[in-house]
């Protein structure tokens, strides 16, 4: 009976050392993308390293909605060197309930920026007609990770941005958020499409 007791406890020990390494595996940060892994342009020449990468920025503007705020920004991101250049956009949200966390961000490249107006144009002229069910819900991602969400609720519509395929909680906005979002893409487009500052 000695005996038997000292084999459950040595199994209890290894399955709790078992249990307590899967626990710290899970919780080790995930490694950062390298640029084969990166969805977008922009992300990709971001990263680029033994190179002067210039960043030229305009922060266009920003709209608030239940959990924070979402600001939308101009970027041209260049390759000094070589005089490679790309441009688009990047999508930072703040969680207000979260003041500590990391900011969530999604960038957009700029051959991406018209469809993804023409998405929203659709999105937001969703009705209950969409569908012959009671809901719906109607999603638009891109490939940086913005994913714009709309959905029917008890009080009517609603609509949703996240990132990274809504790994974290929604970015509801009001009602007239998602106009007010378009017309902050529609901004950044304006400012990447201006003639150059003589």
């Amino acid at each position: 009976m000695n005996r038997a007791m000292k084999i459950t406890r040595a199994l209890a020990s290894l399955s709790f050392l078992l249990a307590l390494a899967a626990a710290c595996a899970a919780q080790e940060p995930q490694p950062t993308p390298t640029p084969e892994e990166f969805q977008t342009k922009l992300e990709s020449l971001m990263s680029e390293t033994g190179a002067v990468i210039v960043k030229g920025y305009t922060r266009v503007g920003s709209v608030n909605g239940s959990r924070g705020t979402a600001y939308v920004t101009a970027l041209e991101v260049t390759d000094a060197p070589a005089g490679h250049k790309e441009q688009g956009l990047g999508v930072e949200i703040s969680d207000a309930a979260r003041p500590d966390a990391a900011d969530e961000h999604a960038y957009i490249d700029y051959d991406e920026i018209a469809p993804l107006l023409k998405g929203i144009d659709y999105i937001m002229r969703l009705d209950s007609k969409a569908t012959k069910l009671s809901r719906y819900e109607a999603q638009y991602r891109t490939r940086g990770g913005l994913v714009l969400v709309t959905f029917t609720t008890p009080n009517g519509q609603a609509t949703a941005i996240s990132t990274e395929g809504g790994r974290r909680a929604r970015f509801v906005l009001r009602p007239v958020g998602l106009a007010e979002f378009r017309n902050l893409v529609e901004s950044a487009k304006q400012a990447l499409d201006a003639p150059p500052a003589q």
